[in-house]
């Protein structure tokens, strides 16, 4: 906690820890200065940035700090002790910025973990977690980064950082909109914290820009994220105003160009004081050069895009799903700037890494929004810029070494092929994945009539997904394994994470490939004795099915048994057999009305119901065994499945004895299992909160009743207990 920043057992239960946020008489703190966290970012072989601010009180323009200068020691250490000081010095906190600093920490070893540490006026910072850049052109075996966009505070909690910080990546990459300028209405936030008037209203000067930062950057989940790993950021258009373009804002009617440049000089001023940039991204008043690129040994290399500073405004009207655009074709029209296009053509042409990367802000595959036979495209993003999409197009096909465009913005998951820009070719030239948004958009669906339709319209979008989350992806010389990650909610803390569709790409082998069907088993906890329920789903079945005959197994009967089975209405036909000592369960289905139909991308269809009966405390695999699986033509498929987990008891939480239900209400207050509930059961249960055995077993821990696993339901205990 200490390292990462993260949130702390009295944090959790809402108990005061600091006094009131200012500076004495003799400029010492009086509370923590360091309310916005620590960040390191754009790592290199031999230095990475780190970065802090002096902020006593986030919610105030200047964090409640003097008109004056601090100085502020830093240091770089091989050990999260802080015991093997490599480099230190003093760095200048200067109002000016906000009393941040940027250091540029050198004389690094390259593909070196790092730990750092600041302090001024005897308060220390948090210990935050870095790492080097492998040397150009070094071996690496595997790297591995995560990728988020739309982080907006008042639309849902920052979960998914917290899991990102977790993960303890190699590289962080912030795809835009890390803050939205509009106006905040607590009312209708799930955050349930009072603010200032000064967020009400929308963001155009200094002070109201470093205010949102201030208040997105005081979340101990963002700041858990930034202290575990080195992050890559670049922006889109909420950093400044939505939707901007250029010199051009998105009301030209409700504010003047020399207004709206004014205004982007604040934003891009206060931008970089909250991010831990190089001084060659230090804006020059409303201009920042923030395209550049960043190599990873011989195994990868990011092109960082500006996709707003330099475009021209969005072709017709800037309208979500134009027919008949014909603007979009203008030859002169950019997106990305005669400079900023020729860096990197050049860069694609001369790259010797296995894998390149486009740190892309908005959607680059080609995307027909409009359902049925007319096309609309969103003139927004690239296919707004067709001459320029297919220019970078070729040069993926031409030049490139296997490359992936990463992508944000959007607000939901997507898995896109990107094909070949040469007339009538078909040929896959490279692959995207967008991004899903941390909170914007609120809690979100797995899948919506939106996504089933874009999918059904282009053959190369693959996959979609709209629930919140991030992207995380493990990249070797051969392979690229993409894991999108989603919550199930965001409008309270502490929802689950779990993967929702893996997608691997083969070097070589451009374009996202053809996914085998996935047959996989649901988590489930039961009590002793008691019955539950498991789906039994399929996943990747986009050629339909007609048939299937697998066998489900218990691999414990004696923690649990299966005890019936109940086949989806939607197969007409179907028979199953449940052995009699209910260890396993034969299943055979048909379908012979064609009801389960082109299943799009990753979202699960019903297939069967397992009914599971709990025996003994502990924990048993459900296995899942295909004999045949058949599409729509009748051809064999080859499946993969995925084994289900089935806890029983619950069973014990680390370290204790099984947990009782000291009152029969079915909720286990008694975690550690000695007999009596006491603070003790609250503490071991917050420090495994996140542990199978209290992840997969929410009915025994939802002790507030909201069929939700989460931090309150620690709350609601502790208060049980006092």
């Amino acid at each position: 906690m200490q390292r990462t920043g993260g949130v702390s057992l009295a944090a959790v239960l809402g108990l005061s820890t600091s006094a009131s946020a200012m500076v004495d008489d003799d400029g010492n703190f009086e509370s923590d200065p360091y309310t916005l966290g620590i960040a390191s970012g754009d790592p290199l072989p031999d230095s990475v940035i780190i970065w802090t601010r002096l902020a006593p009180n986030p919610l105030e323009a200047d964090g409640a700090m003097p008109s004056e200068t601090f100085s502020v020691e830093w240091m770089v250490a091989t050990d999260e002790g802080m015991s093997d000081i490599v480099n230190t010095g003093t760095a200048t906190a200067e109002p000016d910025h906000a009393h941040t600093i940027h250091v540029d920490a050198d004389g690094l070893e390259p593909a070196t973990e790092y730990y750092y540490q600041f302090a001024c006026r005897g308060e220390t910072s948090p210990i935050g977690r870095t790492k080097t850049a492998p040397a150009a052109g070094a071996s690496v075996d595997a790297f591995q980064f995560g990728f988020a966009s739309c982080n907006r505070w008042v639309d849902g909690h920052y979960t998914a950082f917290g899991q990102m910080a977790e993960d303890e990546l190699d590289l962080i990459v912030h795809l835009g909109d890390y803050i939205y300028e509009y106006g905040i209405d607590v009312s209708e936030s799930p955050r349930e914290k009072s603010l200032p008037q000064e967020y009400k209203k929308e963001t155009t000067d200094l002070d109201t820009y470093r205010l949102r930062y201030g208040l997105y950057k005081s979340d101990p989940n963002l700041r858990a994220a930034h202290a575990s790993a080195p992050w890559l950021v670049t922006r889109d258009d909420h950093e400044v105003d939505n939707n901007w373009a250029g010199n051009v804002p998105q009301d030209p009617d409700k504010q003047s160009t020399e207004a709206f440049i004014q205004r982007r000089a604040a934003a891009l001023k206060a931008y970089y004081e909250h991010l831990p940039f190089r001084m060659e991204q230090k804006p020059d008043d409303a201009s920042q050069k923030l395209y550049r690129y960043y190599e990873f040994g011989d195994l990868l290399d990011f092109n960082v895009l500006d996709t707003r500073l330099y475009r021209s405004d969005q072709a017709c009207d800037d309208v979500f799903n134009k027919v008949d655009c014909a603007e979009r074709f203008e030859e002169d029209r950019t997106i990305l700037g005669d400079a900023q296009e020729e860096w990197l053509l050049e860069n694609l042409s001369a790259t010797e890494t296995t894998w390149n990367v486009l740190a892309n802000q908005l959607p680059f595959a080609t995307m027909d929004f409009k359902q049925g036979p007319e096309e609309g495209f969103r003139t927004e993003q690239w296919d707004g810029y067709v001459p320029e999409q297919n220019l970078v197009k070729t040069a993926f096909e031409d030049d490139a070494n296997n490359p992936v465009v990463i992508t944000g913005d959007f607000h939901s998951h997507w898995a896109n092929t990107l094909i070949s820009a040469k007339d009538g070719s078909s040929e896959p030239v490279g692959a995207e994945f967008v991004g899903t948004s941390i909170s914007s958009g609120g809690n979100g669906t797995d899948m919506d009539d939106f996504g089933r339709y874009v999918v059904t319209e282009n053959d190369n979008v693959e996959y979609y997904n709209n629930q919140r989350g991030y992207v995380r992806c493990t990249v070797t010389p051969d392979n690229w394994t993409t894991e999108f990650q989603v919550l199930e909610y965001v409008d309270e803390p502490g929802a689950p994470m779990r993967t929702d569709a893996t997608v691997e790409l083969t070097a070589g082998q451009p374009g996202i490939p053809d996914d085998n069907p996935l047959i996989l088993a649901d988590s489930i906890a039961v009590g002793n004795g008691k019955n539950g329920t498991a789906e039994l789903t399929g996943r990747w079945l986009d050629t339909g099915l007609s048939g299937a005959a697998m066998t489900v197994t218990i691999s414990d009967p004696e923690i649990a048994t299966i005890t019936g089975v109940t086949v989806a209405d939607s197969f007409s036909i179907s028979e199953t057999d449940v052995a009699s000592d209910g260890a396993s369960a034969d299943i055979r289905f048909a379908d012979v009305e064609k009801n389960a139909q082109s299943v799009v991308g990753g979202t699960d269809t019903r297939l069967a119901t397992l009914d599971i009966r709990g025996q003994s405390a502990g924990t048993a695999d459900i296995e899942v065994s295909v004999d045949r699986l058949d599409d729509d033509s009748g051809t064999a498929l080859v499946a993969n499945t995925e084994l289900g987990v089935v806890i029983v008891g619950p069973p014990p939480v680390t370290g204790s004895a099984e947990p009782t239900d000291p009152d029969g209400d079915g909720r286990f207050e008694d975690v550690n299992g000695n007999g009596r509930v006491d603070y003790d059961d609250i503490q071991l249960l917050f420090d495994n909160f996140d542990d199978d055995s209290v992840a997969l077993n929410k009915t025994a821990y939802d002790f507030n009743e909201n069929g939700k696993l989460e931090y309150d339901d620690i709350v609601t205990l502790y208060s049980e207990v006092n």
